[in-house]
């Protein structure tokens, strides 16, 4: 009777379907992500922005202490009319912004007098704290409409004296902050760095790997282990070969055995009846 393979364990088949459901996972966010931002690449300026949630991490001290160097921020891409009915009902709203705008005009001028000193823009995006925010009746929504002044809050820093703001339209409009950590920004930066690579995709891709190899000697090693008699023709124990095996399986070895056994019983009843008619004939 041929060898049956033995059935892998459970606890390697969760493992290797984990790790089969997270890849899959990630292959399809990150694929169906990456065709969104294409698709509005001059919406979102060619920023890490997937489906309105946008990540980024804070290079400059202009938003220290509440956002330190390194820390992660979480942006949604909020209407701007939605940002603004939340300022002025008094919320903080700190906003990520392409700071590409060069426009020049009534509104884009702080009312508040200590705001005197307009960067130029950088092209690059950033992230201040909204300040004022100006309506031009003239212009629609995402065209210009709404004209967001915005300043960091750390009028010490290199990157924010005192004085200095920005002004932009709701073109430039990236997102609101939404969530933002010192702790997620060290695991953005961990993922980013090749030890992180590793863990993510070289570990995975090992263990896979390996059972695989460890799999190609099993099968090499059964044919040798058969040529060598150690397969025997009938199992010796009938409740160790069941053991881990499916009810399919086992239903169908139990059959195999069946009809072994009926088999040779038969012919043992043949080669009876056969010797019986040989003696009756000599008797005869």
């Amino acid at each position: 009777m041929a060898k049956v393979k033995k059935p892998k364990s459970k606890a390697r088949r969760i493992i290797e379907w984990v790790i089969i459901g997270i890849f899959g996972a990630l292959f399809l966010v990150v694929g169906a992500g990456q065709i969104e931002s294409m698709v509005n690449k001059d919406t979102y300026f060619s920023q890490p922005i997937r489906f309105g949630l946008g990540n980024f991490i804070v290079k400059t001290d202009s938003m220290v202490p509440e956002y330190p160097k390194g820390t992660a921020i979480i942006t949604l891409r909020k209407d701007p009319e939605v940002i603004y009915n939340e300022f002025i009902s008094g919320k903080t709203v700190d906003i990520t912004f392409m700071d590409a705008c060069t426009v020049t005009n009534e509104y884009t001028k702080p009312t508040d007098s200590k705001y005197n000193d307009r960067t130029k823009p950088l092209n690059m995006a950033m992230t201040h704290r909204l300040r004022e925010v100006h309506i031009n009746p003239n212009a629609e929504k995402w065209k210009g409409r709404y004209v967001f002044i915005v300043a960091g809050i750390n009028s010490q820093g290199i990157a924010s004296r005192e004085g200095q703001y920005q002004a932009f339209t709701d073109r430039y409009l990236l997102g609101e902050v939404i969530i933002h950590s010192d702790f997620l920004g060290g695991v953005f930066g961990f993922v980013a760095s090749p030890w992180g690579l590793f863990v993510l995709l070289l570990v995975p891709a090992f263990y896979l790997v390996i059972v695989s190899v460890l799999d190609i000697f099993k099968a090499l090693k059964e044919p040798q282990a058969a040529a060598a008699g150690d397969t025997p023709s009938e199992p010796k124990n009938t409740g160790s070969s069941l053991a881990g095996l499916s009810e399919a399986d086992k239903a169908r070895l139990k059959q195999e055995m069946l009809n072994q056994m009926l088999e040779k019983k038969a012919a043992e009843r043949k080669a009876k009846l056969e010797a019986e008619k040989k003696e009756e004939k000599e008797d005869a």
